[in-house]
């Protein structure tokens, strides 16, 4: 048995601590305090595909015992005040954040210790301790998994791979993420509505190929035709975090998943349309309208 911490307890953080600790982990859920007040000592999850469940999980504001894994689920423009929780050591570092912006100041706070990742699951918190799990699997892409992670997931049900580089790893997610993410944003609901716009899944599309291109340009390995396929076969029903965020007025998030894409396409002369296209459309559906250019 490992000793594990998570930072965060949104969708992922929730859904990832309840596995691990049903795996037989040792599992603490690190808190706002507001949240701990109201935390009732378990976290249930629900599925909407199979049996859900309950499960003992302690938690705590502040992170002041070394443990094996932390892992850092909150989301990016969260991260500066949340390390801030975080003063023990760990042996690993994983961060299942979007985007890339998130490795830099993890790396200068836990250097070598961080191990680039990527989740893909559909969860999202329905109230403090209780989260909805719509998928089916839990799966987690590490940019070399130590043996800590991977058994401990293993015990947990969860899939982990081998993702090769940080690179790879987030770009991967990123191309896939991103036109999913922003498009879904621009609807206000699932992917079937994105697919009865046929210029909206244009530009999600687009963007898949500009993300992909960007991805290379800066040395990930990425299979454009992958990319598109799963664009083309996800679910009609899938819905993404960043939507989720945008109803409730948070924008923080278009940021750290668009970013990336636009800033690197500017500094490796990609042009970046389709991205730019959708980050104002987002903006625009969630009230705060961002020129298609920046």
């Amino acid at each position: 048995m490992s000793r594990h911490a998570v930072l965060g307890a949104g969708g992922v953080g929730l859904a990832l601590a309840a596995a691990l600790a049903r795996g037989g982990e040792a599992v603490t859920l690190l808190l706002r305090p507001a949240s701990l007040a109201r935390y009732p000592g378990t976290v249930t999850v629900h599925h909407g595909i199979r049996e859900g469940f309950t499960v003992p999980v302690p938690a705590a504001t502040t992170l002041t015992e070394p443990v094996d894994v932390l892992w850092v689920c909150v989301k990016h423009p969260d991260l500066p005040g949340a390390l801030t929780n975080v003063t023990a050591e760990a042996g690993v570092v994983v961060p299942l954040l979007n985007g890339l912006g998130h490795l830099p100041p993890l790396r200068e706070q836990f250097g070598d210790r961080v191990v680039a990742g990527a989740i893909r699951i559909e969860a999202a918190r329905t109230a403090v301790g209780v989260v909805r799990q719509e998928s089916l699997f839990t799966e987690i892409e590490l940019a070399g998994p130590p043996e800590v992670v991977s058994a401990a997931l293993a015990a947990a049900g969860i899939g982990c791979a081998d993702g090769g580089s940080a690179a790879d790893v987030l770009w991967r997610k990123l191309a896939l993420l991103a036109p999913l993410a922003l498009a879904t944003t621009c609807v206000g609901g699932p992917l079937e509505q994105v697919r009865a716009d046929d210029e909206l899944t244009r530009l999600m599309l687009a963007c898949a190929d500009e993300a992909c291109a960007v991805g290379r340009a800066e040395g990930a390995h990425l299979d454009r035709g992958r990319v598109l396929r799963a664009l083309t076969r996800a679910p009609g029903r899938t819905r993404t975090s960043l939507q989720r965020d945008v109803e409730r007025g948070a924008t923080g998030e278009l940021d750290a998943i668009a970013g990336p894409i636009r800033a690197a396409g500017a500094r490796r002369g990609i042009p970046t349309p389709a991205t730019d296209q959708l980050v104002h459309r987002a903006g625009q559906h969630a009230g705060t309208p961002l020129p298609a250019g920046t």
